[in-house]
């Protein structure tokens, strides 16, 4: 699979993922992650957990691997990698990795694939999940995709209750959030924190 590094684009092959996780108690996945501040930032909270982001975004993602790099102390976690990847596509390698995928703040696509309930998120869902896994969902309920009404807690829960069951994941909780429950993303920061904008948040476990 393509990994990004301050140095740019390499390969990672699937015994080096399977060594380089060895290392570690468990791996988040964070899909369409962005800038990557989210995963860095967890895995320098919690240095016994690979913490992996995916976005399609190479050039973001070479600014989060540089960040990632650096020394501990100036806030590098050696614990961050970024795969070069679309939430649509994702490499082998990834396949049964993740105890944990987070789903923050997702647009475009991956927002309508999960306010309409496709069951393509359950394909992708079943191939990167592991058993005894979960995931969590956290979506701006003000910019809903052209066609799609705004989504509500009950709307949302109804919308992935067939996929989600459909992969092996049971909803635990299907709610409205307020700005002191935005994760700590830099977009949750632009978006939600004093902008009165609405959350909602859903979690489900295998």
């Amino acid at each position: 699979m393509e990994i990004i590094t301050r140095r740019g684009l390499r390969t990672m092959e699937a015994a080096e993922f399977d060594e380089l996780r060895a290392r570690y108690a468990s791996t988040l996945v964070d899909l369409g992650t962005g800038d990557g501040a989210w995963p860095r930032r967890f895995a320098r909270e919690h240095d016994n957990v690979l913490a992996v982001g995916v976005d399609a975004d190479r050039e973001a993602l070479r600014e989060a691997a540089k960040l990632a790099e650096r020394k501990p102390a100036r806030g590098g976690a050696p614990n961050a990698l970024y795969v070069a990847a679309s939430a649509e596509s994702l490499p082998p390698e990834l396949r049964e990795s993740a105890d944990w995928v987070t789903v923050y703040f997702p647009w475009s696509a991956l927002l309508r694939m999960i306010l309409v309930g496709d069951n393509l998120l359950a394909e992708m869902l079943s191939f990167l999940c592991r058993p005894r896994s979960r995931v969590s969902f956290v979506l701006n309920a003000d910019a809903p995709p052209e066609g799609v009404d705004p989504p509500t807690p009950a709307s949302v829960r109804s919308s992935l209750s067939v996929p989600l069951s459909s992969a092996g994941f049971r909803i635990t909780k299907s709610e409205w959030l307020d700005a002191s429950q935005a994760p700590p993303t830099t977009w949750g920061g632009r978006l939600v924190k004093g902008s009165g904008r609405a959350m909602i948040g859903l979690d489900a476990t295998r």
